[in-house]
């Protein structure tokens, strides 16, 4: 009988127990916020060297301020090259001078100068000469260099791609490549960068019968595949500028 009574007594003390442990979890909660909400917001950066880089006014402004862009604005194209450069792998060490590469360059900047000027907002684009592109480059020598084209925007865009190929005993050989392009787009007035897009692309493709072998295949599949991105990346950037005040 007692132990009867005692089960009773805990099974009776247990919600009030569970009650006051849920008051308790609650008023530390609510303590807590009210100390994160006593505490100064920060609205500027405490750290000595970011103030040696930008100024705290710099940043204030910036940050406060819209982007405007021109009516019509004109484009100059820079083509970023990587440290492993995709022509060397097709073309060979002499690549740049080899027609098919230079074939494939231009039909780059004519994918992007189409898709670009598609756009009522910009009216021309023409490429950055390799003459006036740094051999170090860095925001500001790139932001010099489309001043002295009197450009409004530098449309930077680097291409990387990769290729796998599937072996079949009764069919012909099948090759997908991947591309990503990556777009920084500058603006020379303000040096502010607007707009950035890094996206991935692919294309299947069966070796044919004019291929003379399978690297042939491989880089036709990469070249589809690279002006996909590109023109996808395009396409990004235009949607992008209609929405930024004229």
């Amino acid at each position: 009988m007692k132990s009867i009574n005692a089960l009773y007594f805990i099974l009776c003390l247990a919600p009030a127990l569970v009650g006051c442990s849920t008051v308790g979890q609650q008023s530390i909660a609510s303590s807590t916020d009210r100390a994160v909400e006593a505490k100064p917001p920060i609205v500027s950066s405490l750290f000595p060297s970011d103030q040696a880089v930008l100024g705290e006014d710099a940043v204030n402004r910036i940050l406060s301020s819209k982007l405007e862009l021109p009516r019509r604005a004109k484009v100059a194209l820079l083509k970023f090259q990587d440290a492993e450069s995709w022509g060397s792998r097709y073309y060979g060490p002499g690549y740049w001078r080899d027609e098919e590469y230079l074939k494939v360059q231009q039909g780059q900047v004519d994918t992007l100068s189409r898709t670009l000027t598609a756009s009522d907002q910009i009216g021309e684009v023409l490429p950055l000469p390799s003459l006036m592109t740094p051999r170090q480059p860095s925001i500001p020598l790139l932001r010099e260099a489309a001043v002295r084209l009197q450009a409004d925007l530098l449309f930077i865009f680097r291409v990387s791609s990769d290729t796998y190929s599937r072996y079949r005993l009764f069919e012909k050989d099948k090759v997908k490549s991947y591309s990503t392009c990556e777009v920084v787009v500058l603006d020379v007035r303000t040096g502010l960068v607007p707009f950035t897009r890094v996206l991935s692309r692919e294309r299947m493709e069966r070796k044919q019968s004019t291929d003379l072998d399978l690297a042939e295949t491989m880089r036709r599949s990469e070249q589809a595949s690279a002006m996909d991105a590109l023109q996808s990346a395009a396409q990004g950037f235009v949607s992008f500028i209609q929405t930024i005040p004229k």
